[in-house]
């Protein structure tokens, strides 16, 4: 199945295709739309072909709807018809739920997302749960504001690593993960990784919007003995 796998985030929406290898992308911000994010994204990506759509958004979904506008992004999210918009089917989950899906190997896995905010899932017995640990505390900060980009900026590489290495195994032993993968751009950047923890890649999202339509039932008509996305 030909998917096109819309990843949108606070910097920038990235394109990707599970027939192709590269992707295509356009800054975002605070006042980008859906109606923007369509036109730009139609201007990109014409040349493409696709069958349905898994769209990932970096805010609260529920049962495949986006149920408010993300905090980094434009208004008007909430009842947009992007199955009119695209003109094709479309699926949407969390933007961290949907990396985390890609990255799944099975057992217990927890997801953190480090990029503008933290985006946060687990994995887990056929579960899927969107997280917001990014707003948990740690000292007088929250955790998006000492793991995300912000943290990195202000903190520097040396001290941004040393969060890492204290918060993220603490995140590990208390959800009870089997194993932890590490999102984000400045993921990279960690010298040496916690026992239990790998760097997750962008490209996993590919595999995840794959599976959200090849694996996962229409989350509208889902049973108990099937894959859950909470």
């Amino acid at each position: 199945m030909d998917v096109l796998v819309v990843d949108i985030g606070g910097t920038s929406v990235k394109f990707w295709h599970t027939a192709h290898e590269e992707h295509r992308k356009f800054p975002s911000g605070k006042t980008l739309t859906p109606e923007e994010m369509i036109a730009r994204g139609n201007e990109l990506i014409g040349d493409w072909k696709w069958e349905a759509v898994a769209l990932g958004l970096p805010c609260r979904v529920s049962n495949g709807r986006v149920v408010e506008d993300p905090q980094n992004l434009g208004p008007g999210w909430v009842g947009f018809n992007f199955a009119s918009a695209f003109g094709l089917p479309v699926r949407i989950m969390n933007d961290a739920a949907l990396q985390a899906l890609g990255s799944y190997d099975g057992g217990r896995m927890l997801f953190l997302g480090l990029g503008t905010a933290v985006g946060s899932a687990y994995v887990g017995d056929h579960v899927i749960l969107s997280l917001d640990l990014g707003r948990m505390t740690y000292g007088d900060s929250r955790l998006f504001e000492l793991l995300g980009d912000d943290g990195f900026d202000q903190l520097g590489v040396k001290k941004w690593q040393k969060v890492v290495h204290d918060i993220v195994p603490a995140l590990k032993h208390a959800m009870m993960a089997d194993y932890v993968v590490l999102g984000g751009g400045n993921v990279k950047k960690i010298e040496e990784l916690p026992d239990g923890v790998r760097r997750g890649h962008n490209r996993t999202v590919v595999e995840g919007g794959r599976r959200l339509w090849e694996e996962l039932p229409d989350p509208a008509e889902k049973t108990s003995d099937q894959w859950v996305i909470l």
